[in-house]
C-alpha cells in the first residue's frame, strides 16, 4: 500500500514563514524602542544643560545686580525648551564688618508638556552670596 503525503511541505514552509515575520516584527520593535530611549537620553541630557544655564544666567544676574528677581523665563534660542529660573532671597550674614546676602537659585528646563511622550524635565538649586 502507497500513501501519498502531499502538501506537508507547504505547512512546514507557512510555519517557518510565520516565525520569521514574528521574529522580524519583534526586531522592528526593539529597534523602535531603542531609538526612542536614546532620543530620550539626548533630551535628558539638553535639559541637564539648560538648566545649568539657568542657574549660571541668575548667579551672573545675582554677580551684577547685587539682587535677584524672584522668577524669570528664558526661552529665546533653546532649542524648544523652556527654562525658569527662580531666586530668593535666604538671609544675610555678616563677615569682618561686611553684610552678605544668601541667595538661593533654582532652574526648571522642561521640553514638551507634562504627560507626552516625549517630556523631559530637570531641575538644579544653587546657593550663592554677593
Amino acid at each position: 500500500m502507497i500513501i501519498k503525503q502531499q502538501g506537508i511541505t507547504l505547512i512546514g514552509a507557512i510555519f517557518v514563514l510565520i516565525i520569521v515575520s514574528l521574529l522580524g516584527s519583534y526586531l522592528v520593535k526593539i529597534y523602535s524602542v531603542q531609538q526612542k530611549t536614546s532620543i530620550l537620553a539626548l533630551q535628558t541630557a539638553r535639559a541637564y544643560q539648560t538648566a545649568n544655564g539657568g542657574i549660571e544666567w541668575g548667579i551672573a544676574r545675582v554677580i551684577n545686580a547685587n539682587s535677584c528677581s524672584a522668577s524669570t523665563t528664558l526661552s529665546p534660542n533653546l532649542n524648544n525648551f523652556s527654562v525658569t529660573v527662580n531666586c530668593q532671597l535666604l538671609g544675610a550674614y555678616s563677615e569682618n564688618t561686611i553684610t552678605k546676602n544668601v541667595y538661593l537659585i533654582t532652574a526648571n528646563s522642561e521640553f514638551s508638556s507634562y504627560g507626552s511622550p516625549d517630556y523631559v524635565s530637570r531641575t538644579m538649586q544653587t546657593t550663592i552670596h554677593d
